[in-house]
């Protein structure tokens, strides 16, 4: 029988993780992990935004839009079109309606040894002129106001690099689905109040919003450092707090929007290729399944299962099996309260959270057929690109 409490306090323990969880998340805003649209007139000409863009027609014209429409703060947004063989940059052009800001640059060759991506990147970053530069993706928009908040919140807080959590611009079932969950495992391992904090090695850049100080950007060599990885961003993080940059890491829902994907097929292979990239390692990978099993999939079968026991056989004599319950029920809570709240802070639609559990099961398979191709090294390839070595 001590054998089995010592399992109880064990997922007592996982419990209570769970209520942490809920209390960080309420400190998010007190803590200054917010970040609001500009409540002031920032700085003119301070900011060039650079736009790596691979056969982006349909989603660029409305991110071209909304940059140009941030106003002053905006000094250029640079196009890079890597190799597009659809209209990127005639779509680039006539959003821009005339707007002299907008600049395309066009890459005819990847050169070798280099991710389409990060070397577009890097084309862009050395492009700027501005002391700040944002590095973003083709299917963001931007809210009125944002661009100039987040400088003014970087500046605040003396940051080097800034990252946002993003809104979630979701309209499809499986992106309603999958996208939230497989966000919050990343956030899971990612946490912001340790990746902000100088002493720790922990580093995260989210490479749909990426601003930094263009003059540190390139003394630390720009993204050349992530030249060949399977996803862009977290190694330049890592590169760049190695490099003694001040990263900081914020929520801003109100600053920018993003589809990431449309459909099951492109959520499912493009979230394979970033638990690749962003986890690195097969044992952190096998740890988010069990996680996902123990910490999300047991409790929401587990405690409904548990309440039709009690109402049919009424509370149990045993005590291990009473405490059993009540720590499931707990759990239960907790989950899709965090849940409920995570959802609810990048504007996921909350309704879906009903079917969780089938959630839980598919990204499971997400990461166990990441795990797979970690272990057959298995070749990443996106948008046309082989990248990426594996750990």
């Amino acid at each position: 029988m001590s054998v089995w409490w010592i399992a109880i306090g064990f997922y007592g323990v996982v419990v209570a993780g769970w209520w942490v969880r809920h209390v960080l998340l309420s400190l998010a805003r007190p803590l200054g992990l917010y970040v609001a649209p500009a409540s002031g007139a920032a700085r003119d000409g301070c900011l060039s935004v650079v736009i790596p863009a691979r056969n982006e027609s349909e989603r660029l014209a409305e991110c071209v839009r909304t940059v140009l429409s941030q106003g002053p703060v905006v000094r250029e947004l640079i196009v890079v079109d890597d190799r597009s063989d659809d209209d990127t940059a005639a779509v680039a052009s006539a959003a821009a309606e005339g707007d002299q800001r907008l600049r395309v640059v066009r890459i005819d060759a990847l050169p070798a040894g280099w991710a389409g991506k990060a070397h577009a990147c890097q084309r862009g970053g050395e492009l700027a002129s501005s002391p700040w530069v944002l590095f973003a993706d083709a299917d963001c928009r931007f809210d009125p106001g944002g661009l100039a908040g987040a400088v003014e919140h970087a500046e605040q807080h003396n940051a080097d690099l800034l990252t946002l959590w993003i809104a979630a611009d979701h309209r499809s079932f499986w992106e309603h689905m999958l996208i939230p969950l497989c966000g919050a495992l990343i956030l899971y391992w990612f946490p912001p109040f340790r990746a902000n904090q100088a002493s720790s090695s922990l580093a995260y850049a989210n490479g749909q919003f990426v601003l930094g100080r263009r003059e540190r950007y390139l003394a630390m060599g720009g993204h050349d450092c992530a030249r060949d990885t399977v996803i862009e961003d977290i190694p330049l993080a890592q590169h760049a707090k190695r490099f003694g940059l001040r990263l900081r890491t914020a929520l801003g829902p109100e600053i920018v929007a993003v589809r990431m994907y449309t459909n099951f097929r492109e959520t499912y292979n493009g979230w394979t290729r970033i638990f690749i990239g962003a986890l690195q390692r097969r044992w952190k990978l096998l740890a988010s399944m069990v996680s996902l099993a123990g910490g999300s999939l047991l409790p929401s079968v587990g405690a409904p299962l548990a309440a039709l026991h009690v109402v049919r056989h009424g509370w149990p004599d045993d005590r291990l099996t009473l405490v059993f319950i009540v720590l499931l029920w707990l759990h239960f809570v907790a989950v899709y309260s965090v849940s409920y709240r995570a959802w609810g802070l990048c504007r996921c639609d909350r309704r879906y959270l009903w079917l969780y559990p089938v959630s839980v099961v598919v990204v499971g398979a997400i990461l166990l057929r990441s795990w797979w191709w970690m272990l057959t090294r298995r070749p990443i390839v996106w948008r046309g690109t082989r990248t990426g070595s594996q750990a």
